[in-house]
């Protein structure tokens, strides 16, 4: 039976779904309209979760969705199948469709389809100084008399044109003007299928072109929301069309939308002869080289080094400790009576010691040079330039295609980075997409405080860890490539974004809230887990622990005690395991080959909770299980191997 639309209530609010191809501004609008923040990078997927947020515009309330990028709304990714299910299933009241204006036809490709929904709309070109800087001039006058809707220009990393796009929401309407017209029998064919439906909740163009492609996600919602006796005449009817068709219909329904979509840029772009973008595309194309795109990663590298570890760690960090936390730390010690209070507080346990000041005091420094590195990396569109330079590699260890963005992207968040594996169609790469990001790939915050703790060292010893982290991640991709079976194979398309010269005011925006992001979930895991030391020493069960695993620690690994601590409290929060490893290392408890292994352990032990979640969603609790169970196994063998290899030369 199908439900027919309640009323809307004086507390309902009024939908607008961002809608548009990967890449193209959508997070950077929504947060500018919202005052939120969503996470933004030059770089496609970055986007793989709908975000929502409520908004009051001329007394009116919004709720603003963030939909993840899709090229089609034929699309079978999970990440594309939660953009259309929302446009569909939630039917917002307006959409804003964001296009890109260095990429005009691909993004009328999807405004055709858009379009057939019947949902008001407004269309809003962005990335207008980049491609005005290629000779790409759009009129966006002509452009809004021909398909019918406001069109809105804006510079969204400047915020330029935000607050008209916000005033143009009221003037949203369906487009009728301008439509894809497709074959006689095509035409006919909707026509048929629509016949089935009830007069008043027949399906809009655009759901029932789905059903003439039979896409199996809209045949099962027509089934639920129609029921079973409509769903069979539909099925009956597409049939039909199947059966005497003389072409693919999926292939002629897209002919006839690409003929449309540049007929429209024909229609509205005008190239001009000077072009001052030109310096972007070779240095994107340098990034990319077989050469000299790895002296260019390796510049990368060797800069972060410095970044983190001489201004992080040679400046930022004694500033902070020496000049803040030990003369406060001093007074409150010397104000508290109770030495049982006293050692809560401040002691070699405390809350405030190795709680609250290795996380503010320690960690917050060095991730603050980090995360600046990181922001650049990613504003300036160098990530997807070093997923097609690494491709090659990544073929080794049966990783191809799309794959190869959400391992990288575990560089910055391996939770986010499992979670974009769901972009993945072949059940093979996703296994081992999410097996290594989970292994030995270092998270943002961990990356930072690795490179702190190295660059105590000489950059020999960080070549060496990071090498191995290499190896062990190539070995175990190159294993599961020959152990598993393959299902299907993704080619290698995506889409490369111009280098940018990253906008000040973002980089210094989005770090703000990375930092304040690692503040309010770490601040509290560092003191849980200092408090929890505490008791446990107090309780005297830190040396039972200590001693019950002493034979691996001491003996095989060839590690001090008290790295116990630090491998105990990267349970609850790996960031607070490493800066005590840092702390050790500060302290000359460690030597060369004790912190080499000592990191590498770190790296590959369980990773956090909140990526441990992450896997149980892409790959089920029992594949979960295993994953973690061989990854803690390993780890180990790893960690003792290294230490005997090392101890030999």
């Amino acid at each position: 039976m199908v439900e027919l639309p309640k009323e809307k209530t004086s507390l309902h609010k009024n939908k607008i779904a961002i809608v548009g191809n990967t890449n193209v501004g959508k997070s950077t609008i929504f947060n500018h309209i919202t005052r939120s923040y969503s996470l933004v990078a030059n770089a496609p997927y970055t986007t793989v979760s709908v975000k929502r947020s409520d908004v009051n515009i001329d007394n009116n309330k919004y709720e603003i969705i963030d939909t993840p990028g899709i090229l089609s709304l034929e699309v079978q990714s999970e990440d594309g199948l939660l953009t259309r299910k929302i446009l569909i299933e939630e039917h917002p009241e307006t959409i804003i469709l964001c296009i890109d204006t260095n990429n005009t036809t691909r993004s009328l490709l999807l405004m055709s389809q858009i379009i057939e929904l019947d949902i008001p709309m407004i269309i809003c070109l962005n990335f207008l100084d980049e491609s005005r800087q290629k000779g790409i001039v759009i009129a966006r006058e002509k452009m809004e008399d021909l398909i019918g809707v406001p069109v809105v220009e804006t510079i969204a990393s400047e915020g330029h044109g935000i607050r008209e796009l916000t005033k143009t929401i009221s003037r949203a309407v369906v487009p009728e003007k301008f439509r894809v017209k497709y074959k006689p029998f095509i035409e006919g064919a909707l026509n048929d299928i629509a016949s089935c439906f009830p007069h008043d909740l027949s399906p809009s163009d655009g759901m029932l072109l789905l059903l003439l492609i039979k896409d199996h996600h809209i045949e099962r919602f027509i089934e639920l929301t129609y029921g079973i006796e409509i769903f069979e005449k539909v099925k009956g009817v597409v049939d039909s069309v199947h059966r005497h068709a003389t072409k693919e219909i999926s292939r002629i329904v897209f002919e006839e939308r690409n003929r449309w979509a540049e007929s429209v840029s024909e229609q509205i772009m005008e190239r001009h002869d000077e072009s001052l973008g030109r310096y972007g595309d070779i240095i994107g194309g340098l990034c990319r080289h077989p050469f000299w795109g790895w002296i260019i990663l390796s510049g990368v590298i060797y800069s972060t080094y410095l970044m983190v570890g001489k201004i992080g760690i040679d400046i930022l960090v004694p500033f902070f400790e020496q000049k803040i936390f030990f003369p406060i730390l001093g007074k409150i010690g010397e104000t508290i009576p109770w030495e049982f209070l006293k050692e809560f507080t401040v002691g070699e346990y405390g809350i405030l010691t190795t709680g609250f000041a290795n996380a503010v005091g320690t960690a917050l420094p060095i991730l603050t040079m980090f995360f600046i590195v990181l922001n650049i990396l990613e504003d300036s569109g160098y990530i997807p330039n070093l997923c097609v330079l690494t491709n090659r590699l990544f073929k080794r260890v049966g990783l191809s295609g799309k794959a190869i963005l959400p391992v990288i992207l575990g560089f910055g968040c391996k939770t986010m980075a499992t979670l974009a594996t769901k972009i993945l169609e072949s059940r093979k790469e996703r296994f081992i997409a999410v097996f290594l990001i989970a292994f030995a790939i270092p998270c943002a915050p961990i990356l930072g405080i690795n490179i702190a703790i190295l660059a105590l060292f000489p950059f020999k010893v960080f070549l060496l860890v990071f090498g191995v982290l290499c190896l062990i991640e190539i070995i175990a991709g190159i294993i599961l490539n020959k152990l598993l079976k393959t299902d299907m194979s993704s080619h290698f398309i995506m889409e490369i974004p111009p280098i940018r010269l990253p906008n000040a005011k973002n980089l210094i925006i989005k770090t703000y809230y990375r930092l304040k992001w690692f503040t309010m979930e770490a601040v509290p895991l560092f003191m849980t887990g200092s408090c929890i030391l505490f008791f446990l020493n107090k309780l005297h069960v830190l040396n039972f622990i200590k001693n019950a695993i002493l034979p691996v620690i001491v003996s095989f690994l060839n590690l001090p005690l008290s790295t116990v601590d630090a491998f105990l409290l990267c349970l609850i929060r790996k960031e607070a395991g490493a800066v005590m490893l840092l702390n050790l290392a500060q302290h000359h408890q460690l030597d060369t080959i004790q912190t080499v292994v000592a990191i590498i352990l770190i790296n590959c032990f369980v990773p956090c909770f909140a990526n441990i979640m992450a896997i149980i969603k892409q790959l089920g609790l029992k594949t979960a299980l295993g994953i973690l169970l061989v990854i803690t196994l390993f780890s180990a063998i790893i960690g003792g191997a290294l230490n005997y290899i090392l101890r030999s030369f």
